[in-house]
């Protein structure tokens, strides 16, 4: 399991963006955007993390943005 954190790099009053670190390494990127019905969000990571280590990455993201 991987020991992921988030880097806020911008916010706006509809979305935000954060750069996503495993191990201070950075895997890849979430834009979240909010609507007064839904968040969208969008995930890029890098072509080393397995399909588990995203499972984690996501379940991660929910428990903590």
């Amino acid at each position: 399991m991987g020991n992921f954190n988030f880097q806020r790099e911008c916010r706006t009053p509809h979305s935000e963006c954060h750069t996503v670190l495993e191990d201070a390494n950075t895997v890849g990127r979430v834009d979240i955007h909010f609507t007064s019905t839904v968040i969208h969000a969008t995930l890029n990571v890098s072509e080393s993390l397995t399909t588990d280590e995203i499972q984690d990455l996501i379940d991660t993201m929910d428990e903590q943005l």
